[in-house]
């Protein structure tokens, strides 16, 4: 039986994407007896619960797809201090006396959004000369990482009314401030406090992170491993999850058995990407190359 599709894991605290990954594999393979190819859709930090969604099977060529996704984000800031690592894990380096007041922060939002350039955490995945920048900063190397473009949709204070229903997500009343952030992919949440923390003349780390979007998938309809142990197949939503917003477009015959077959075909096709099927089966994401189809088969 081939098992393909997503998993819209509610990662837990204090574990790793990666270590997501593991638990997943090793529970499909009690089930079913099988090794499965499995990966997730973007990173969540360690310390970040929410969305991570699970690929499994030929899901996982979708990597590159998922990742122009929209993501959404509830994120504490902690004004006044600032760490190694801009989170809550790391150790203290610097103070500043100043908490910013919210007309403060409000009145420097407008800088965030849109198409910033960004410099990525010392502790992140990046890549310097085929190390991880996290590995030479635990070295005590200090590396130059250069800013990037990152696109950020929306940044949201959010009020009152919403911290007093919502008392579980890290919130300090004292030095904190509680954000809604919409942005797309490779944009780092703990970049952003540090430089709102900069822009209203302090510092600043982010003390907590919750992914309440990932694209399709949505906090509302996660799993827990709790309950995804009891019954893992019944939370394996189809491939298609993340494609319906793509045009479909049928495979006509004879067509279809000669480009099946590795034969060249020129064909009148949409512009852009979009799914590809055949005698109503998913065939896989197409994409039209000056009038020939290329695609990534599922």
């Amino acid at each position: 039986m081939e098992i393909k599709g997503f998993i819209n894991i509610n990662k837990p605290a204090n574990m790793t994407s990666s270590d997501v990954v593991v638990k997943v594999r090793g529970i499909l393979h009690r089930v079913t007896g099988e090794k499965i190819k499995v990966g997730h859709l973007g990173t969540l930090d360690p310390q970040a619960t929410g969305v991570l969604p699970i690929a499994i099977g030929t899901a996982t060529k979708l990597f590159d797809f998922a990742l122009k996704k929209q993501k959404e984000y509830i994120a504490s800031f902690t004004f006044g201090k600032q760490t190694d690592t801009l989170d809550c894990e790391g150790k203290f380096l610097v103070e500043n006396k100043k908490i910013p007041t919210k007309e403060e922060i409000i009145a420097i939002l407008p800088c965030f959004v849109g198409d910033i350039m960004q410099v990525p955490p010392q502790y992140s995945a990046k890549s310097i000369n085929g190390k991880r920048a996290y590995d030479l900063a635990r070295e005590g190397k200090n590396v130059e990482l250069g800013a990037k473009s990152v696109t950020v949709f929306s940044i949201e204070l959010l009020d009152e009314k919403y911290l007093e229903e919502n008392n579980d997500i890290g919130y300090e009343k004292t030095d904190s401030y509680i954000f809604k952030i919409c942005c797309g992919s490779g944009t780092y949440i703990r970049s952003l406090a540090r430089d709102i923390g900069e822009k209203t003349d302090t510092v600043a780390y982010m003390s907590s992170l919750i992914r309440n979007k990932s694209g399709e998938f949505i906090l509302d309809n996660s799993v827990k491993f709790e309950e995804f142990e009891q019954n893992p197949l019944n939370f394996i939503l189809p491939i298609e999850t993340i494609l319906n917003g793509l045009p479909k477009y049928n495979f006509p015959e004879p067509l279809a058995e000669k480009f099946l077959n590795g034969i060249k075909v020129t064909l009148e096709i949409p512009q852009g990407e979009f799914r590809v099927y055949h005698n109503n089966s998913l065939l896989g994401i197409g994409k039209n190359e000056q009038g020939n189809l290329k695609l990534v088969r599922l």
